[in-house]
C-alpha cells in the first residue's frame, strides 16, 4: 500500500517536471513569460510560479528577468540544450507542431545578396509553399536573433567565432574590378602584378582584401571607405578607383582586373541560427532547400 502510494506521488512528480520542462522551452524560445502564457493559454502568474518551482527542483537559476528583458543563465542555456530536441520530438508526435505551410519565417540577409541570390531562391521556395509567409529584412547590420525575432540569417564568411550554428550554403567569387575609363587611364589592359594594383586609388569596405593563400593586403591609396556594396560599385563606375566586389556585381561599365601573381579569396554564404534555441521544422526545411 505504501509502495503504491509512493509510486503515485513519484509518477505525478515526474509528469509535473516534464510539463515544466516543456513550459521552460517555450519561455526560453521567446525569452518572454507573457508570450509563453499567451501561446499556451495559461495565466502569466502560473508561468512564473512553475518556472520558479522548476528552478527550486534543480537548485539553480534558469532565467533572469528585468523590467525590459528575459535572459537565460548559463545553467538555463545548458538545460535548454539538453531538452530542446526531445521536447520538439514530443510536440511533433503529439500533433502540436503545425504544418510547415502555415507559418511565418523571419530572415535577414545582406542587401546585395537579398537582391541577387537569396531573394530569388526564397521566392522559388515560397511558390512551392504558398501558405508560408516569409519576412525578409535586407540589411548589412548584424541583427540580434532574440531581440529582433530572427529565425535565421544569411551571412557571408568568414564568420566570427560564436555560439551560433553556421551551415555553409554556396560559394561567392570575389574579384578586383574597375571602370573601363579607369583601366584605359592606368593602362591595365593586361594582367598586372598585385603590388602595382595596390598602388592604385581604391574604394574599400570593412572587409579585408584576402588572397586565396589566406594573406591579407591593403591598398596604399584608400580614396573612400563605404560599407554598402552598391555605393562602392557606383563609385567604381564613376572611375574613382578600384574595388573588391562579388563577381556577380561586375557588369555594364565594370571590368574585372586580372592579376598576374595572385587571386582573391572566394567567400561562402552561410545560414546562421542560434544553437541554444529550438529550430522549427519549417525553418529547417527552408535551410535545407537553400542548401540544395
Amino acid at each position: 500500500m505504501i509502495i503504491s502510494k509512493y509510486r503515485r506521488y513519484y509518477t505525478a512528480g515526474r509528469i509535473m517536471i516534464y510539463n515544466d520542462l516543456a513550459l521552460f522551452t517555450v519561455v526560453a524560445k521567446h525569452l518572454s513569460f507573457s508570450t509563453a502564457a499567451d501561446q499556451l493559454g495559461i495565466p502569466l502568474s502560473r508561468v512564473s510560479r512553475r518556472i520558479a518551482e522548476l528552478e527550486d527542483h534543480f537548485g539553480v537559476k534558469l532565467l533572469e528577468r528585468s523590467t525590459r528583458r528575459v535572459r537565460l543563465t548559463e545553467e538555463g542555456l545548458r538545460l535548454l540544450n539538453r531538452c530542446q530536441a526531445p521536447m520538439e520530438a514530443l510536440h511533433e508526435a503529439a500533433g502540436f507542431a503545425d504544418d510547415i505551410k502555415s507559418h511565418t519565417v523571419h530572415i535577414t540577409a545582406p542587401v546585395v545578396a537579398a537582391r541577387t541570390t537569396v531573394g530569388p531562391k526564397l521566392l522559388e521556395y515560397a511558390e512551392q509553399n504558398p501558405a508560408l509567409s516569409i519576412h525578409l529584412t535586407a540589411t548589412n547590420a548584424m541583427l540580434d536573433f532574440f531581440r529582433d525575432h530572427i529565425d535565421f540569417a544569411f551571412r557571408v564568411g568568414p564568420l566570427d567565432s560564436s555560439n551560433l550554428i553556421a551551415r555553409q550554403l554556396w560559394p561567392i567569387e570575389y574579384c578586383l574590378c574597375a571602370s573601363q575609363s579607369f583601366i584605359a587611364q592606368h593602362e591595365l589592359t593586361s594582367p598586372v602584378k598585385l603590388d602595382e594594383v595596390l598602388q592604385l586609388p581604391a574604394i574599400v569596405s570593412h572587409q579585408h582584401w584576402e588572397l586565396s593563400g589566406g594573406s591579407r593586403v591593403r591598398p596604399k591609396q584608400i580614396r573612400h571607405q563605404i560599407d554598402d556594396l552598391d555605393v562602392i560599385k557606383d563609385a567604381v563606375c564613376r572611375g574613382m578607383g578600384i574595388a573588391m566586389l562579388p563577381q556577380e556585381m561586375v557588369d555594364g561599365n565594370l571590368r574585372r582586373l586580372m592579376l598576374a601573381d595572385a587571386k582573391m579569396l572566394n567567400r561562402d554564404m552561410f545560414a546562421v541560427y542560434p544553437s541554444r534555441r529550438l529550430l522549427p521544422a519549417r525553418v529547417r526545411d527552408l535551410i535545407d532547400f537553400m542548401a540544395r
